[in-house]
């Protein structure tokens, strides 16, 4: 099965996984809402953003390895494949060890992170404590999926992951609604998550036999010194991303409180889904761009890189313009008028979602082609700025200056460094291109929105004009996508892409 087959099969196995997942999520969510309250949704943003911290024990280096694999699987290196595994597990452990024992030294200091400790919530320390064991255990298993994403196979994990969550999930909705108990709740999510990774590592010893082998070369030099270079910049770029990306339950839980923490959450849930479909997209396509870009010629990548920014426009655009119109009325339907933000606040959440999302496409591929290095303090600079900007904001404005801090940082530095880095050392190419598409499709994206909004202010506030809405934001953004691209290059590309993959003949993504 070539490139595209692989992509194919993962996306249709992995999207539809997702979709499942995620309506089970909101009805487990509404439950979880009626059951416990504002304040347990608030804890359990605010310990995951503190642990999202600890992942820094990481350093970047599963990226690194992934990167150092793309081209041994290309060519068939069993042996290099073997000994890049054999450092990455022994690399993980130390790192699962890490993050438990920092987590739980932690526990004396949750106070520090809080506003005001809510009193309705009891066993706090234990409650932090598994939330801690939940995330160090998976380091000793989840390298192994690396493997698979590196081989085109993910569409086995999803498959595993579906199952175990799925199960896991009726059983927490069961859970909560017999006993209203948090701790339960927590003990069976610990007890799926070492369920999926377990299964997940013996099926990846089942398909690569050579895992299991004693006899391990060790790694060339070269190759050594290469990792710890990328490592030593990853890290700068994952403290950098924490900080700008996994902070924002911790500040709003220190300057709101554990309430309107709980209210965010809602409304970052369903981004996180939208996150999630898009990761699980990309997941498909970053293999065969690394496979790509350890076997083919220049022209090719850069290709390639322009048909995904267009696609990426698309969809981000569209995704964009949903959350805009559609945030507010589903929130209210789903789980009722007390849990709505500020509109400001919403229309920030969907600025940000915006402009990271169109970060994905550049930083994907800068990641396949080993571009860590040059712009390792940007991340740095991001993260101080971010945290800077987001404080003082915060004591302002609130919930919407921690999210108006954010946009700062991230135009300020990473807009245009990045893909300034892609096309200068990667490309090779001038960015002006890059940033004149930008724009143009982020003028298409304005324009679609307007359009769409006005439309949906005429559906009114009904049940029936919810409905109406959800018609609107499917259909007219991609009618104006369609009438303002359906001459271009890059859409007819993607046209005759869509016949490949239903079964007709057309040309290769990649």
């Amino acid at each position: 099965m070539d490139r595209v087959g692989y992509a194919a099969k993962n996306l249709k196995f992995t999207a539809v996984s997702e979709l499942v997942l995620a309506v089970l999520k909101l009805v487990f969510r509404r439950i979880f809402v009626l059951s416990l309250g504002k304040e347990y949704l608030g804890i359990s943003g605010l310990f995951t953003d503190i642990l999202s911290m600890l992942s820094l024990a990481e350093m970047g280096f599963g990226i690194s390895i992934t990167y150092s694999l793309y081209r041994p699987v290309a060519q068939g290196n069993t042996e290099a494949v073997k000994s890049l595994m054999r450092l990455y597990r022994r690399v993980y452990q130390i790192i699962g060890v890490t993050v438990l024992s920092a987590g739980l030294m932690l526990t004396p200091f949750l106070n520090f992170f809080v506003k005001e400790m809510p009193e309705s919530i009891p066993n706090i320390p234990l409650i932090y404590m598994l939330n801690v064991l939940n995330t160090g255990i998976s380091y000793f298993f989840t390298y192994k999926s690396t493997l698979l994403f590196v081989h085109q196979k993910k569409y086995i994990e999803a498959i595993i992951h579906t199952s175990v969550t799925l199960t896991a999930t009726i059983a927490q909705i069961a859970v909560l609604m017999l006993t209203r108990n948090y701790l339960y709740y927590l003990l069976l999510t610990i007890g799926a998550s070492f369920i999926q990774n377990a299964m997940v590592s013996i099926k990846t010893d089942q398909l690569f036999p050579c895992l299991r082998e004693k006899d391990v070369r060790p790694l060339p030099e070269e190759t050594v010194r290469e990792i710890r270079r990328n490592v030593s910049a990853m890290i700068l770029h994952r403290v950098g991303a924490v900080a700008v990306f996994g902070t924002d339950n911790i500040l709003i839980s220190k300057f709101a409180g554990v309430a309107s923490a709980g209210l965010y959450s809602n409304y970052i849930m369903i981004r996180n889904f939208l996150n999630t479909m898009v990761h699980t997209l990309f997941n498909v396509i970053t293999p065969a761009l690394g496979n790509l870009n350890a076997t083919e010629a220049e022209e090719h990548k850069r290709e390639a890189f322009g048909r995904l920014n267009f696609f990426s426009a698309w969809l981000f655009g569209w995704m964009s313009i949903c959350l805009l119109w559609l945030y507010d009325p589903f929130i209210h339907v789903w789980i009722g008028g007390g849990y709505l933000l500020p509109r400001p606040v919403v229309i920030m959440i969907v600025i940000n979602f915006y402009i990271n999302s169109m970060r994905i496409p550049v930083a994907n591929t800068k990641s396949v082609m080993g571009l860590f290095w040059d712009e390792r303090y940007k991340s740095i600079m991001e993260a101080l700025m971010n945290l800077a900007v987001s404080v003082f904001l915060a004591q302002k404005w609130g919930i919407l200056g921690i999210l108006v801090g954010t946009f700062i940082s991230t135009m300020a530095l990473p807009f245009w460094i990045e893909p300034l880095g892609l096309y200068r050392l990667g490309l090779k190419r001038s960015v002006r291109a890059y940033f004149t598409d930008y724009l143009f499709r982020l003028s298409v994206t304005v324009a679609a929105g307007a359009v769409t909004g006005i439309l949906c202010r005429m559906a009114g506030g009904t049940a029936f004009g919810f409905g109406i809405k959800i018609f609107l934001c499917i259909t007219v953004p991609n009618i104006v996508y369609l009438a303002a691209y359906c001459r271009t290059p890059e859409f007819q590309f993607f046209k005759n892409m869509a016949r490949s993959i239903t079964g007709a003949h057309g040309t290769r993504w990649f």
